[in-house]
């Protein structure tokens, strides 16, 4: 069994000087007072223990929502006590209609779409963090660390924290219990904290907030209000332990004759511990040994003909909790962002499928899905001079891949993924109360490479950057850079990968910024950008500009799609807060984008739109426009010359219902085309239905379609095409569809019992047609086989296409036999896949911070090659159900004790 400890260390510090009393701009907040007990109340939802009515109340909620600026509508009374263990929040919430208030059954962290009780800290008291506890009548809920004063937030943050709720005649009341060991704050013997009460009314959709901020103000934690008279909190001496227990079982049936890894189905079996000891209120160690990296949420299936990588979200607990203070950048609050900017950090890095492929001949492999993480460690948090500090170590395990030969009877292990080791660091410091920062980052990726079939990977890889923000004139103008620099090394074969990687394509013949080198052994290069905005008032702006030099790489443990621009943006738009005749809200927005190569070629010349609006019904739209002018296209032909891209515009829009009706709809619809008759269009509707307050069904179907005009096949060297530099460039007219349905499943028995169940069929085709080469480089202008320049085709060329299947190769002879151009095989890339996922999940938290789960995962797919067409009562009907299912069970108990 691999053992893997973890650990986080949270620092934090801080005194609750004069200077904390006032904000950054210099007004002084209301204060709301706390109330120390001896005694602490009864959690039971009823507010009738003495210490409530000794409490001040604080009050004075004003709505941003649906009428900005007027007092809440129904009155709000909120009460702050405390005792040496613990913080206590008492709230009557009145209600004219008690009847009609709206609660909901959920899982924790869901969105019950009922009415809400929300509270706000900033226990650091830097005006930058704060941690949510979020309530619903009936008991549910929820909780969230905001960080970057907004920007930020954290829904993967468990704390254990208890809440218990009522509704009476009058309303309805909650009671909430926070352990000072589930936050940090200083050691200073008197403190100031910030603090926001929310209160949000569903059947009114009213949000209302203490204190106030108007929709056209930015910040979160920099507008709170002030907690005083905290006195004499003991430093939390805490030791929590959380050990857990599973068991597995996998089923592949039907067993596959023959293969001697196909068993039909494995079980596994294991156990580990989670710890997190409180050194002080400063200092809180997390570890973990034996994490389980394996219950995770299923990806979405896809299909990517594009020469990059597709992005995955992170949905693994331990590195997507608390890891906030890893991201990097950022655009200042503004619109305007840069879809090439790179990420450093990319978690999926660690423990990802194996990249190297088996060296031994054999009839049966046996390769391993993912890597095994042997080790991780966090060390996040802030010290006492105000610099936030996070630091993340992991280390992998060597994974081999095993051959067996049964002519032979031998078995070989091949490796496919060396040990590694990954590390990033993080410093930021605040000053002037937040509104100015200035951070470092590091990345570093160390490959102990003991075998030559692994020679391709970088043996190290290192990044880091810079970034600073500043706000100012009452948070209304932003500034925001960031500067990044990169190195990998390795053998000349890493670097030769590196080079022809879609990210940059040094072999490109025509380039004149750089080239490529085969007997490199390293790669350098800089990132940078910078966003000048208005975030705050009527109307606002941006204006921002952004390079990625040619060697820039990052991918190693960041992710990036491709180096080789400098980018500029600028943006204008207008925001309505006040209801008016037809709209409660919106904004609208104009848009500017011109990128270039460093060569100086145009890639993109764009001009667009976007807005939002919200009508009198509570009914919302989204809509995006844009049109790109005709540019260079640096891409196309995959590491060959310079071609264009066609002029193109593309328009989208959402619509949203009132989601406070048990029946609500929502449709997204996207329409794009180009001058060289390309076009796609993308509709997904969505219905959701709440039988009852326990009981939420969502039925997604998604449909997309198009043709792309010029797709890459291949390329085919051939000295002859001296147009093209002695390559041809094959490309193909594609016509996509694809079809899937997502159904989502929420059913709530209690506050801390519930069950999920999401399935998702998934269909996807692609035909290619009227296959043709590139003419000339810089254009979009091509020689279609069959028609232009003499060229013949012939299906199953017995010349070329060798013991080829009928039907699934055919012969290409560039200029049908008049010149001395070679013919060449050209084999059907038709296809089609789909597949269905299920996953069904049963939680039940039997006691704080205790939880047991009950897991079924459910897959199953087909490829077809050569076959694109399109049938939806095949593929989705009863044939879908002929692929080889894969089942998987799972039961993990985990028991959290506080000693």
């Amino acid at each position: 069994m691999p053992l893997a400890i973890a650990a986080v260390l949270l620092l934090q510090s801080g005194s609750a000087d004069s200077s904390a009393l006032r904000h950054a701009n210099g007004l002084v907040p209301p204060a709301v007072t706390a109330l120390r007990v001896d005694r602490p109340p009864s959690l039971d939802g009823r507010l009738d223990d003495p210490a409530w009515t000794l409490a001040p109340a604080s009050t004075g909620l004003l709505q941003t929502d649906p009428d900005e600026g007027n007092a809440v509508s129904e009155s709000t009374e909120v009460r702050i006590i405390y005792d040496a263990d613990a913080l206590y929040v008492g709230v009557r919430l009145f209600d004219a209609q008690p009847h009609s208030i709206v609660s909901r059954l959920g899982r924790r962290d869901a969105n019950t779409h009922s009415d809400e009780f929300r509270l706000l800290l900033d226990s650091y008291h830097d005006h930058r963090t704060a941690f949510e506890f979020i309530v619903n009548p009936a008991g549910v809920k929820k909780d969230v660390l905001r960080g970057g004063d907004g920007k930020l937030s954290d829904n993967s943050w468990d704390p254990v924290w208890e809440a218990a709720t009522s509704i009476d005649s009058l309303g309805w009341i909650v009671e909430l219990r926070i352990p000072f060991s589930q936050l940090r704050f200083s050691p200073a013997r008197e403190q100031v904290w910030g603090v926001r009460f929310t209160r949000w009314i569903e059947r009114k959709n009213e949000l209302a907030l203490f204190p106030f901020v108007g929709k056209k103000e930015s910040g979160l934690a920099s507008r709170f209000a002030h907690l005083v008279a905290l006195q004499d909190i003991a430093v939390p001496k805490r030791l929590e332990l959380l050990p857990y227990t599973l068991a597995r079982g996998r089923y592949d049936q039907p067993k596959r004759a023959g293969n001697p890894f196909d068993d039909g189905n494995t079980y596994y079996g294991g156990a580990g511990l989670d710890l997190k000891y409180g050194v002080s209120s400063n200092f809180t160690l997390d570890a973990t040994i034996n994490p389980d990296f394996g219950q995770v949420e299923l990806d979405p299936a896809y299909v990517n003909l594009t020469a990059f990588e597709q992005f995955l979200d992170e949905h693994r607990p331990f590195f997507v909790e608390g890891t906030q203070i890893f991201d990097f950048g950022g655009n200042g609050g503004g619109v305007n962002k840069f879809k090439s900017t790179p990420l450093f950090y990319y978690s999926r890095r660690i423990g990802r499928e194996p990249q190297g492929e088996p060296t031994s001949s054999g009839d049966f492999k046996d390769v391993p899905t993912s890597t095994t993480i042997l080790g991780a460690a966090k060390l996040s948090g802030r010290t006492a001079d105000g610099w936030s500090v996070g630091v993340l170590d992991a280390f992998t395990a060597r994974e081999r891949a095993t051959v067996a030969d049964m002519t032979s009877g031998g078995r070989y292990g091949d490796e496919v993924e060396p040990p590694t080791n990954y590390f990033v660091g993080r410093l930021k410091r605040d000053f002037a109360g937040g509104n100015t920062n200035i951070g470092f980052l590091t990345t570093a990726v160390h490959r102990r490479l003991d075998t030559p079939a692994l020679d391709f990977l970088p043996t190290t890889a290192y990044a880091g950057g810079v970034d600073f923000l500043h706000r100012w004139h009452n948070n209304t103008y932003t500034i925001a850079a960031s500067l990044g620099a990169s190195y990998i090394g390795g053998d000349t074969l890493a670097i030769k990968e590196a080079q022809r990687s879609s990210n940059r394509y040094f072999q490109r013949p025509d380039a004149a910024s750089f080239r490529y080198d085969p007997h490199r052994t390293s790669l350098a290069g800089l990132t940078g950008d910078v966003y000048l905005n208005r975030v705050a008032g009527v109307w606002n702006w941006g204006v921002a500009g952004s390079t990625t030099t040619p060697g820039f790489e990052v991918n190693d443990f960041g992710f990036q799609e491709r180096v080789d621009r400098i980018s500029a943006a600028a943006s204008v738009g207008r925001r309505w807060t006040r209801p008016g005749k037809r709209f409660r809200q919106g904004y609208a927005y104009l848009t500017v984008g011109p990128s270039w190569n460093y060569d100086g070629d145009a890639i993109q010349r764009a001009v667009g739109t976007f807005g939002y609006a919200q009508l009198r019904n509570f009914w919302s739209l989204d809509w995006s426009a844009t049109y790109s002018a005709a540019v260079t296209d640096d891409r196309l032909t995959r590491g060959g010359p310079l071609a264009a891209k066609p002029a193109g515009w593309q328009a989208s829009g959402d619509v949203y219902t009132d989601d406070r009706k048990r029946v609500s709809e929502y449709g997204f619809a996207s329409y794009a085309s180009d001058a060289a008759g390309g076009w796609s269009l993308n509709l997904i509707p969505q219905l959701t239905i709440r039988p009852s307050q326990a009981v939420s069904l969502s039925f997604t179907p998604g449909y997309f379609t198009g043709r792309a005009a010029a797709q890459y096949v291949s390329r085919v060297p051939d000295a002859t095409a001296a147009a093209t530099l002695g390559v041809r460039y094959v490309f193909a007219e594609l016509r996509q569809q694809s079809f899937y349905v997502t159904w989502r499943l929420n059913a709530t028995f209690s506050p801390v019992l519930s069950f999920q169940l999401y399935a998702q069929p998934f269909t996807f085709t692609g035909h290619y047609t009227g296959f043709k080469e590139l003419r000339a480089p810089r254009t979009f202008s091509f020689n279609r086989y069959g028609q232009d320049n003499g060229s013949s085709v012939t299906p199953d060329d017995p010349a070329v296409c060798g013991g080829a299947a009928p039907g699934t190769c055919s012969g290409i002879d560039p200029d049908g036999g008049a010149g001395p151009a070679a013919k060449f095989a050209l084999y059907n890339p038709d296809f089609r896949t789909r597949s269905f996922r299920t996953n069904a999940v049963l939680r039940w938290e039997y006691r704080p911070g205790s939880t047991l789960f009950l897991v079924w995962t459910h897959s199953r797919s087909g490829y077809f090659p050569y076959d694109a067409s399109f049938d939806l009562g095949r593929d989705l009907g009863p044939e879908l159900f002929r692929d080889r299912p894969t089942n998987v069970l799972l039961v993990k108990v985990n028991y959290w004790l506080s000693l």
